[in-house]
């Protein structure tokens, strides 16, 4: 539990269950707690759940349930998308040096990962460049050859930067190509849809949108063919191994919260972060904002103080009970420069001054106040002083 003094601003890493989520999640423990491929009844009573689950988050998207592919995570659903239509096109006779693969330069690391692996075994791999916004470069698809697999993110996970899915998609041969998009920090904070983006798979995280963690899905657009990564009989032949029903269940009302809240919390999200940014842009020392907000997550305020180290500013401002981010926390204590900012075009020292302030339901207008009014006497000490 964060202690009553603590400011958690880190909901972008993660976020805290729900307290509906919890109470619909205990049953399966104790109770309904039968797996759901067994065909007895209490199995089938599972089951049951488990597809009510999957309507609820394809709904999230306009998709149908029978694309949703319950799975670990978004990292897992990543792979899934990813590799998973790589050993698809390979199974369908293209060499690796055949296939061409786009993936911005803003991706989590895990999808660099995937498209590392993918160069490794000699498909064509290129990098989407990005604006000095955090946007990708648009024009990087013109006159383009077509690609068999392209791959971006709905939202950033350090900058909060909204990437423009359907105008990439509109550049793209809907036809033959595979286009993915990791939504896990869009998180249904905003609105979208697979029809209004126009893409092939989207990746979920439950624990970004207040439910459990170690439970996501892959949607994927129906006639759209993948092969699994984990070979199995479950989730129709596309993931081994048993599914988390209590998962599915915790990540199915936690989307149907957010879909009921998100517009009027977007809205109130929207001017907590404003109101934090007014009172740090009134400090004595410059803070340089990465992204304007109009290009940005409505719960998101990445900033740079210049000359500070990310890393060092985040670890003041804990002693100062303020829980903020320099970075995904799966990078945490990383040795490189943020891979996203050098992407933007900011040098390498610059690249480590990075800091992340994310906000969510409980994050209250007191809880703003009070945190700027501690980073703004933590820069007051950081100020040079006259002699």
């Amino acid at each position: 539990m964060i202690p009553p003094n603590r400011i958690y601003l880190d909901y972008n890493s993660t976020t805290p269950v729900r307290a509906e989520v919890e109470e619909a999640m205990r049953p399966f423990a104790r109770q309904i707690y039968a797996n759901a491929a067994s065909r007895h009844s209490a199995g089938q009573e599972a089951w049951s759940v488990l597809e009510k689950a999957r309507e609820r988050i394809a709904d999230l998207v306009g998709a149908s349930a029978d694309d949703v592919i319950f799975t670990s995570g978004a990292m897992e659903s990543n792979f899934l998308a990813l590799l998973g239509r790589f050993e698809y096109l390979i199974q369908e006779g293209c060499r690796p040096s055949h296939i061409r693969v786009a993936v911005s330069a803003l991706e989590h690391p895990c999808v660099i990962a995937c498209a590392k692996e993918m160069r490794r075994r000699g498909a064509k791999v290129h990098d989407i460049p990005a604006t000095a916004q955090g946007v990708i470069a648009l024009d990087f698809f013109n006159g383009q050859k077509p690609y068999d697999i392209v791959s971006v993110m709905a939202a950033n996970h350090e900058t909060g930067a909204i990437q423009p899915l359907a105008d990439i998609a509109a550049r793209l041969d809907a036809k033959t190509t595979f286009f993915h998009t990791d939504a896990a920090q869009w998180a249904g904070r905003i609105e979208g849809s697979m029809d209004e983006w126009n893409v092939s798979a989207i990746s979920l995280s439950a624990h970004k949108m207040y439910g459990p963690k170690g439970i996501g899905a892959l949607i994927v657009r129906q006639g759209t063919r993948l092969l699994p990564i984990f070979p199995g009989s479950q989730e129709a032949g596309m993931r081994g191994g048993t599914v988390n029903v209590a998962g599915a269940v915790g990540f199915g009302v936690a989307v149907e919260f957010m879909k009921k809240e998100r517009k009027n919390e977007a809205t109130r999200l929207y001017g907590l972060r404003e109101m934090l940014w007014e009172k740090l842009a009134s400090g004595p020392l410059e803070l340089i904002r990465t992204v304007a907000a109009e290009h940005s997550l409505p719960n998101t305020l990445h900033v740079r103080l210049a000359g500070w180290k990310g890393e060092r500013v985040v670890a003041a401002l804990d002693r100062w009970g303020i829980c903020c981010s320099s970075g995904p926390a799966c990078s945490a204590g990383s040795v490189v420069a943020s891979p996203v900012l050098m992407a933007m075009g900011l040098g390498e020292s610059e690249a480590w001054e990075g800091v992340r302030f994310s906000m969510g339901m409980e994050t209250t207008e007191e809880d703003i106040w009070l945190a700027g009014e501690r980073i703004l006497h933590w820069l007051e000490d950081q100020a040079p002083r006259d002699t």
